[in-house]
């Protein structure tokens, strides 16, 4: 297992030196798996109903951490892939399955494409600087703003839900305003675009200290996390976007940030080609499939 690991660590860190963890195997899963050159835990994540997380996933999802090594790396995968879906318990309908991969290393990954598997998500990285950043219509979010940002944020959900990954549950609306009220306004990394006095856009950062969970995946620090931009459709193609980024951006990098990460649905028309624009660009890939 530990020369698969390595050879994989290997391979990964030359097509991308930026991906950080690949050199182990994390101890999350509830089930081994191993196949020739290929060796993975597997895990079953059963997610409350009532919670936000369930906004941003199917509620049960069977996730396989894959290593894999020696000179075929997509046989190598391929085969640990058939020994996980040989081995899967399905108990209701609905469910999916999720492989995280690292997204610079495409050797392996047409074993996902041919099993089902699809990409629906990327999380994405880009490095910031200190720089100035003039923009009046953008100011700091306040407790005022509530009930505003909840609803651009539910819009947000609603939006991708279209996409086939996340969902508008009948929980979402309370617990986005929630999370609004005592997650992200008290923190001060909320900011709002206006045009004519109506708030028309939304960006929400985590600082370092609520990032830790996305900083394990980058080998590069202090790392800060994007979670939720949204520019309502009346004003989109007007820059608005562009100028909430710019801001977080620059506030970020002032308060020490150096590298910004974020997530985006891959199937999205609009946010793959905005968001390479602004910079970022994919480290980590998750693929994914629907069971019946």
């Amino acid at each position: 297992m530990d020369d698969v690991i390595t050879g994989h660590a290997s391979r990964v860190r030359a097509a991308d030196p930026l991906v950080a963890g690949q050199d182990e195997l994390p101890q999350v899963g509830e089930e081994l798996v191993e196949a020739r050159d290929a060796v993975g835990l597997a895990s079953v994540d059963r997610i409350d109903p009532a919670s936000l997380r369930a906004a941003w996933s199917p509620l049960v999802v069977h996730r396989l951490q894959a290593r894999v090594g020696g000179p075929r790396p997509e046989a190598a995968l391929g085969g640990l892939l058939d020994r996980w879906l040989a081995g899967l318990r399905v108990d209701a309908p609905g469910q999916a399955l999720a492989v995280s991969w690292p997204s610079r290393d495409t050797a392996p990954v047409r074993a996902l494409a041919v099993r089902g598997f699809a990409p629906i998500a990327a999380a994405a990285v880009r490095p910031l600087m200190e720089h100035a950043v003039t923009a009046p219509a953008i100011r700091r979010a306040t407790r005022d703003d509530l009930e505003t940002v909840a609803r651009m944020y539910e819009r947000l959900v609603a939006y991708d839900a279209q996409f086939g990954w996340v969902a508008l549950r009948a929980s979402t609306a309370a617990r986005v305003r929630e999370s609004v009220a005592v997650e992200v306004l008290p923190l001060d990394w909320c900011w709002v675009a206006e045009v004519g006095g109506d708030v028309v856009g939304c960006v929400v950062v985590q600082p370092p200290d609520r990032s830790t969970w996305m900083a394990r995946s980058v080998n590069a620090a202090p790392v800060a996390y994007l979670s939720v931009m949204y520019v309502e459709p009346s004003v989109r193609g007007q820059g608005v976007g562009a100028a909430l980024t710019e801001v977080a951006h620059s506030r970020a990098a002032a308060r020490g940030v150096r590298w910004m990460t974020l997530h985006h649905a891959l199937p999205n028309p609009l946010s793959t080609p905005f968001w390479a624009r602004r910079g970022y660009r994919p480290l980590i890939t998750q693929w994914v499939r629907h069971l019946q």
